[in-house]
């Protein structure tokens, strides 16, 4: 079944635009980052700010808010908020 989004929230199926943000998720994360070494797939983003939500190998998902930096960013970005799952 697909998600349903709320506006400014919508689902992202293209696979080059799920490439280039989670390439990018990577390279702004370090090992101190919770995301660190975790598998994560883009699933939707927000329309008016460069948020997004990654679902977590584990189940988990992550909004994430990237600053398009290109490198490593130091504690507390990028901003990112983990959920047990969708409904929380």
């Amino acid at each position: 079944m697909e998600e349903v989004w709320t506006a400014p929230w919508y689902a992202i199926i293209d696979k080059h635009v799920c490439k280039a943000w989670e390439d990018e998720l990577r390279k702004e994360i370090g090992p101190e980052h919770p995301l660190w070494n975790c598998g994560l797939r883009l699933i939707a983003r927000r329309d008016d700010r460069d948020d997004a939500i990654f679902l977590v190998g584990d189940g988990r998902v992550a909004e994430v808010h990237l600053t398009w930096s290109g490198e490593p960013e130091r504690s507390p970005w990028p901003r990112t908020a983990i959920f047990a799952n969708m409904g929380q």
